[in-house]
């Protein structure tokens, strides 16, 4: 997997309590549709929780992340089908 740090703009609904699943983002000025979500965990750094999100488009797998405490989303990796 290619590592990032890069600032994506993501659409997400939020369930009640913590649930939220990212519907598309853009990145490098391209939108991908999220078509899975095969994976999701949570970590904290510092005070604030992280929750990260495996999703895949139609041809990639990706690694994103949102935090909680300044409400950002971040592309962390990507991995080319």
């Amino acid at each position: 997997m290619q590592r990032f740090c890069e600032s994506i703009r993501v659409a997400a609904v939020f369930s009640p309590g913590t649930r939220v699943k990212p519907v598309w983002f853009e990145w490098r000025q391209q939108r991908h549709a999220v078509t899975r979500w095969p994976y999701f965990w949570k970590d904290t750094l510092g005070g604030a929780t992280r929750l990260h999100f495996a999703v895949c488009d139609a041809s990639n797998l990706y690694e994103i992340v949102y935090d909680t405490s300044d409400q950002n989303w971040t592309l962390v990796g990507v991995e080319e089908q």
